[in-house]
């Protein structure tokens, strides 16, 4: 699978640059593909100075750490593609660049992230919460489980049961 994925990129990325040289012309194509290049390394500076600022803030407590986190995540993306030669990956990380376009790959983002590390969680036994039902709380007694009793049962104060996986 990761070589038919591999072996798409590079289809679609010669096809890309073969239209832009066939448009433009070699000579042009390449500087155009620098260019663009060029273009999101500046791009990069000024967008990450905003993404570290709201980072900042959302460690003051001033605002909510959630997008700024997605915002480094969608950052690194947005590296990585400028980082990949070619003509659709640089167009790619420019537009991850733009501010109103990270607002709408946000909530994927979110989702994607949430799903990993709910997988991650779930094979590594760190949290015993399965499906909203807490498991692992109470005494056991010749392989049964009794719960406590009283007022307070089920997670500690300050934890959350993550939703179904």
């Amino acid at each position: 699978m990761k070589l038919f994925a591999f072996l798409t990129y590079v289809v679609v990325e010669i096809a890309a640059f073969a239209s832009l040289v066939a448009w433009l012309g070699f000579g042009w194509g390449v500087l155009a593909v620098i260019a663009a290049t060029a273009l999101g390394v500046l791009m990069l500076r000024r967008t990450a100075s905003g993404v570290l600022r709201d980072l900042g803030e959302a460690l003051d407590g001033q605002r909510s750490a959630g997008p700024a986190l997605m915002d480094t995540a969608i950052l690194a993306a947005a590296v990585f593609l400028l980082a990949v030669p070619g003509v659709v990956s640089t167009a790619a990380g420019l537009l991850l660049l733009v501010k109103p376009v990270r607002a709408v790959v946000r909530p994927a983002v979110a989702y994607v992230g949430a799903k990993r590390v709910a997988s991650f969680v779930e094979e590594s036994g760190l949290v015993t919460v399965l499906a909203g039902q807490p498991r692992g709380y109470g005494t056991v007694v010749d392989g049964a489980v009794v719960p406590p009793a009283g007022p307070g049962t089920g997670p500690r104060p300050g934890y959350r049961e993550l939703p179904p996986a």
